[in-house]
């Protein structure tokens, strides 16, 4: 299982390349993504396509909110909590 920091990392090239910013994914700060990248409600949601995509999870739809996007630690918290539900998923026997 990959450690929150890991995750991090990964969240923030996934966010530079999936909005094409022309910045470096280290100068994505840790919150306040949606006023410090300008983000919008199309970006956010394309952006959490990609997100699905990276990491072979899916964000359920009640949890979709700003405070999600826009904060790296719940992000990255909530991704390694579905990535963990999905293993364990899969080990069970069918």
């Amino acid at each position: 299982m990959e450690e929150t920091g890991a995750i991090k990392a990964r969240l923030r090239k996934v966010l530079v390349d999936s909005l094409e910013l022309s910045i470096a994914p280290s100068e994505v700060p840790d919150r306040g993504l949606v006023e410090a990248l300008g983000l919008d409600s199309i970006n956010t949601i394309e952006f959490l396509i990609w997100v699905e995509s990276e990491f072979g999870v899916e964000i359920d739809d009640e949890d979709l909110s700003i405070k999600l996007i826009d904060d790296l630690d719940l992000l990255a918290d909530y991704v390694k909590s579905r990535m963990k539900q999905d293993e364990s998923l899969a080990e069970q026997p069918g």
